[in-house]
């Protein structure tokens, strides 16, 4: 593993460990997810910009593309409340395991409807096997034997349908600050869409479910609010290394890492929530991952050939020849 990978799978490692502290601090603390991320959320956001500032020492421009900015970070507060909402009622490692494959899955349907880009068969095809590990993760949290013989509307719970309506929120939203990321850095978009978004979240908790956190729990969300901050950052570094396909495909090994530090807190003695059919889990995640991989086949083939020797060997003979 190189440095440039290396770097997306720091930051899996931090979203996942960020999905798991949803689900223990919601828990532990009393505390309602939308106040969580109407607190956490703006803090990190807000401590970004304050390092492109004071320490990056850049000139802060990402506020003049309101119009994306405003509409990504709208829809990302959506994704962020369904998210930490999902997390509070079925566990990280499953909303993990729906969110990865399907927030990819319909990123490349939004890509092809709104900016016209063309799917292969390899992608169409990514597409049903990432569906196809999506159900069988919704079929995780009962025995199979009632699943099958239940309809659609039932398999679902609410938390399933949260954690689809944040895969689909997030969806958009990527599609939104793509366009800022090709104008501004990507920290300066990843701190301004956090900010933003978390404003709205605090808006909406003032006006309809106004709750004044403990001191000692405003500590809590202090802290934790570090793990979104580091997991932009890490975002940001693989985008500038690597690409936005690449890191998406390494980035989604983020639910197979919650489920494993997920099972090992289990057998620590430490409460989490789990499905009843950890088996099936692990399924629909290894077919999610196989589908995002054809999604972004040919960019995976692309960049393993710039990464191989061979590729730079041949650089260097054409620049030898050219001079």
């Amino acid at each position: 593993m190189n440095i440039k990978s290396g770097v997306v799978f720091a930051y899996a490692f931090a979203l996942s460990i960020e999905t798991i502290f949803i689900e223990s601090i919601t828990a532990v603390l009393q505390l309602s997810p939308l106040t969580l991320a109407a607190n956490s959320i703006p803090l990190a956001g807000g401590m970004l910009l304050f390092i492109v500032t004071f320490i990056m020492k850049e000139k802060i421009t990402v506020f003049r593309s309101w119009r994306y900015l405003l509409a990504g970070s709208a829809f990302t507060a959506l994704g962020i409340i369904t998210w930490y909402d999902s997390v509070s009622r079925i566990g990280a490692s499953k909303e993990s395991t729906l969110t990865g494959p399907l927030e990819a899955t319909v990123v490349l349907f939004l890509a092809w409807f709104f900016l016209k880009e063309r799917l292969s068969k390899i992608q169409l095809v990514g597409s049903m096997i990432a569906i196809f590990g999506i159900f069988a993760a919704v079929m995780s949290g009962s025995a199979l034997e009632v699943s099958w013989s239940l309809l659609l509307s039932s398999l679902f719970s609410i938390g399933d349908l949260e954690a689809i309506l944040s895969a689909v929120a997030f969806a958009i939203a990527i599609i939104f600050l793509t366009k800022l990321v090709g104008f501004h850095s990507p920290i300066q978009v990843a701190g301004a869409s956090l900010l933003i978004s978390g404003l709205i979240l605090a808006a909406f908790q003032l006006i309809f479910y106004p709750e004044i956190p403990a001191v000692q729990q405003f500590g809590f969300m202090l802290l934790y609010s570090f793990l979104p901050l580091i997991g932009a950052l890490l975002y940001s570094m693989s985008l500038r290394k690597i690409g936005a396909s690449i890191t998406s495909i390494i980035a989604s090994s983020a639910y197979l890492m919650t489920i494993m530090i997920q099972l090992t807190l289990r057998e620590l003695g430490l409460k989490t929530i789990l499905p009843e059919n950890i088996p099936l889990l692990v399924v629909g995640g290894l077919l999610g991952l196989l589908g995002i991989s054809l999604i972004h086949k040919d960019t995976i083939i692309m960049s393993f050939r710039r990464w191989s020797p061979q590729f730079h060997q041949g650089l260097a003979r054409k620049a030898r020849r050219d001079e």
